[in-house]
């Protein structure tokens, strides 16, 4: 991985791309290729995905929801982080993370740590 980003997003992407390889319904994430944009009027940080499932071509590029600022913590960050990409997960039509009774898992900040939510149990991001 080359990155101009902090580390705090790095290793915010790991965690996350930990995650990915686990806990998926209805197809296989064989890729995601990541692209961070800095708009600097504002300090945020665009990050656009494109997920390819396993037997079908990449998605392209793409995002939803909201960017983190640059300077961030690292808990912030693996939550937009995860948020971002488990919509282009959905748009690719893979469900992930899947919770053990079915459903999405969510993206939450919990005592200040990034969580996956699956109805009252949370999973630290990075450790599924």
């Amino acid at each position: 991985m080359s990155s101009d980003l902090p580390d705090a997003w790095v290793n915010a992407l790991g965690r996350v791309g930990r995650d990915l390889n686990v806990r998926q319904y209805g197809g296989v994430v064989e890729q995601v290729d990541w692209v961070a944009e800095y708009d600097p009027d504002s300090g945020c940080v665009l990050l656009l995905s494109d997920v390819t499932v396993l037997g079908r071509g990449p998605g392209g590029l793409g995002m939803s929801g909201y960017g983190a600022q640059v300077d961030d913590d690292e808990e912030s960050v693996v939550v937009c982080i995860a948020d971002l990409v488990q919509d282009q997960v959905a748009r690719a039509h893979v469900a992930w993370p899947w919770g053990d009774t079915g459903g999405f898992m969510t993206p939450r900040l919990v005592d200040a740590v990034a969580v996956w939510s699956d109805k009252s149990r949370h999973t630290m991001i990075g450790s599924l």
